[in-house]
């Protein structure tokens, strides 16, 4: 009696019980154990039904839709890098996309503004070396609300114009940071034994 209540309950705690797909695809498709059902017991036989019909339009509409979004999330993704770049001459997307990630490491208020303090350690993550009085001046220069706080578009104007161009060249922390995300499109670029044989590891 032991043995077949023991096999009873060995069964029914190792029947393969798997979640169901969350996903867009139709549950008539699939078992109760989430796997997919053979192609001969989906397949109707005879002409499909309206419901069908509406069901395959439907879901082809959904991904037509979810194209349409993505390629539209990336051509705006793209117009708007653009457009920082011609506000910022000099500067590529490696640049804009690598000031946009160290302003967003040191926002450490999650509010989308940074503080001096947190502005003095991008700087400093940067490698710059002016003074702390420069900084400050320079900051609230740019806050101009006098809050204390510097947005995401004073933060890119501050960088660039931290130290003015030069002959319509950019220099100085601008340049330093043009510098900063080539050396990193350059070791993204090497495989792992050439940057083993530069160091980098």
């Amino acid at each position: 009696m032991g043995n077949r209540v023991n096999s009873i309950l060995r069964r029914l705690f190792e029947y393969p019980i798997k979640r169901k797909p969350i996903c867009f695809y139709r549950q008539e498709d699939f078992a109760s154990t989430g796997e997919p059902l053979p192609k001969e017991e989906t397949e109707q036989k005879g002409p499909p039904t309206e419901y069908d019909k509406l069901v395959n339009a439907f879901y082809s509409r959904l991904l037509a839709q979810r194209r349409h979004s993505r390629q539209m999330q990336e051509k705006n993704r793209r117009w708007s890098v653009q457009k920082v770049m011609k506000r910022f001459p000099g500067w590529n997307e490696m640049t804009i996309a690598n000031l946009h990630s160290l302003f967003l490491l040191f926002d450490n208020n999650l509010n989308g503004m940074l503080s001096f303090e947190d502005f003095s350690a991008v700087l400093e993550s940067l490698g710059d070396e002016n003074p702390t009085e420069f900084r400050k001046q320079r900051f609230d220069d740019t806050d101009t609300d006098m809050d204390g706080w510097i947005s995401y578009d004073e933060f890119l104007s501050l960088v660039y114009n931290f130290n003015p161009p030069e002959d319509g060249e950019i220099v100085g922390l601008a340049k330093l940071c043009f510098d900063v995300a080539e050396n990193i499109r350059f070791v993204s670029g090497l495989s792992v034994g050439e940057q083993l044989e530069y160091g980098l590891f």
